[in-house]
């Protein structure tokens, strides 16, 4: 049986599994550091992120686009291009990433 004490850090953890489940997919951290440095194009971040997999990438940025953490534009070019940009619940992540990457730096093994 829980003590209150341990049903009061599981509650006040509760909310942070949602930035985690955003944030635990493959290549999650590239794709969005991307975006936010400029790099908008499907074809730019495919260039940009070593070792990912186009399929991956499609499949991340629809998961953003769904969730609202990135917009989709179409570009009326020829051939027609895709742009993203980071919603304002995107740009909220960024805080979480930076201490995420200074954390891994402190800690690096």
């Amino acid at each position: 049986m829980e003590s209150d004490n341990e049903q009061i850090i599981a509650k006040s953890i509760c909310p942070a599994r949602k930035a985690l489940n955003v944030l635990k997919g493959k290549f999650t951290l590239e794709i969005l550091s991307e975006i936010i440095d400029g790099n908008l194009h499907y074809g730019s971040l495919l260039r940009s992120i070593d070792g990912i997999n186009p399929r991956i990438l499609a499949q991340r940025l629809h998961e953003f686009e769904k969730i609202g953490v990135l917009s989709r534009k179409v570009l009326p070019t020829n051939p027609p291009q895709v742009e993203y940009r980071m919603t304002e619940k995107g740009t909220a992540l960024r805080k979480i990433a930076e201490e995420m990457k200074s954390w891994g730096e402190k800690f690096e093994e």
